[in-house]
């Protein structure tokens, strides 16, 4: 049984009005800055359905794939009638896509390509379920177009076997970046 304080703070207008005021919501449609909320059951019954701004990150932005499940976290700005997305998730992608981050991972990812950022101190660009490997370097590919520049080709007619054995660069790669 609650007590007399506990049923004055559960009622107080201001926290009332203040739980009231955030709102997690379905993403239904978004085109440009303003996204289509869906889902939050008033208390009369209804059905709440609102326009509202992403309030994200500096330079950084997203739109959710259309065959996703984009859910948001609307806050209610001064008035009710102007609600703002401050946070948000694709579960349905993140299961699929970055399930599998290690601890201290961080991941940017949609439906078809993922940025890992590893515990290593590796990066890695590639597909959901890619492999990612070694990049050649600046350094490899200046080392590989300095042999070809001086190759010395066969004049037509004459007769030349391959290049020297080890004498192609082989490309090292980078440690830090790997790709798919």
């Amino acid at each position: 049984m609650k007590t007399t304080e506990q049923l004055n703070q559960a009622t107080n207008p201001a926290l009332v009005r203040a739980f009231g005021a955030v709102r997690r919501m379905i993403v239904t449609l978004s085109s440009g800055v303003l996204w289509q909320l869906a889902g939050v059951r008033l208390p009369d019954g209804t059905t709440e359905a609102r326009k509202a701004e992403v309030f994200g990150g500096i330079g950084f932005a997203s739109r959710p794939s259309s065959s996703g499940k984009p859910e948001a976290i609307a806050i209610a700005v001064g008035d009710a009638n102007t609600p703002v997305i401050v946070g948000l998730r694709d579960e349905k992608t993140r299961a699929a896509v970055a399930g599998a981050l290690g601890l201290d991972e961080t991941a940017m990812f949609n439906t078809v390509a993922i940025m890992l950022i590893k515990s290593d101190g590796t990066i890695e660009a590639r597909s959901p379920g890619g492999t990612a490997v070694a990049l050649a370097t600046k350094a490899d590919l200046d080392a590989l177009a300095s042999f070809v520049q001086a190759m010395t080709l066969p004049v037509s007619g004459a007769t030349a076997g391959p290049p020297a054995p080890n004498t192609v660069p082989t490309p090292s790669g980078t440690s830090t970046f790997k790709a798919e």
